[in-house]
Formats: C-alpha cells, structure tokens, sequence
C-alpha cells in the first residue's frame, strides 16, 4: 500500500515548522558584520578590526540598556565623527546581536 501524498505533505510541513521552532537563535557573527561593513564602505575612522568588532558589540550593550535604535544611530555618528551611524548599527543589530528587537 502506497503513502497518500495527502498523508505526506502535511507530515512534512510540521515536521519543517518543528525543526524551525527547535532552531536555537542565530549566534553573533563577526564575519559576515565585517562583511557587511566592506560592503557598504563603512568603516569607523581610525579603528583597526578589533575596536570595530567591540564598538558593534557596544551599540548591542547600548540598545539592551534601553538606548533606542535612532539615538544609538546619533550616539555612533557623534562619538566616531563618521557619517554612517544607521549602517552601522543596522549591521551590528543584524550580525553582532540578531537576538535584539527593538
């Protein structure tokens, strides 16, 4: 006797939406924030890879403390002198603390 397909499909999708819901959270990834930086021309002025990596590190602690997105965008800018803040924390959000919704 053969498996309907009426049997299989649905089995498959909640077998999909299981290993979806089981998936731990995305781990930060300097690689593809530096990635993501080469590729939008943005780089902090001054700053070699490691004060790079831990200033994206600090716009997560920032945004964790309860700074909001626009005034981590402005603080960045600010400190760094450097006009591309959103890029910046748009890809410090994305890659360097993925788990931050703001």
């Amino acid at each position: 006797m053969k498996p309907s397909i009426y049997v299989l499909v649905p089995s498959a999708i909640a077998f999909a939406a299981g290993v979806l819901l089981c998936a731990p959270v995305a781990a930060a990834d300097t690689g593809t924030f530096l990635d993501e930086l080469q590729t939008n021309g943005v780089w902090l002025p001054d700053k070699d890879l490691d004060q790079v990596i831990d200033a994206g590190y600090g716009v997560c602690g920032d945004l964790r403390n309860g700074v909001s997105v626009l005034d981590e965008m402005s603080r960045v800018e600010s400190l760094y002198r450097f006009g591309q803040g959103t890029l910046f924390v748009s890809a410090a959000t994305t890659h360097l603390c993925s788990d931050f919704v703001g």
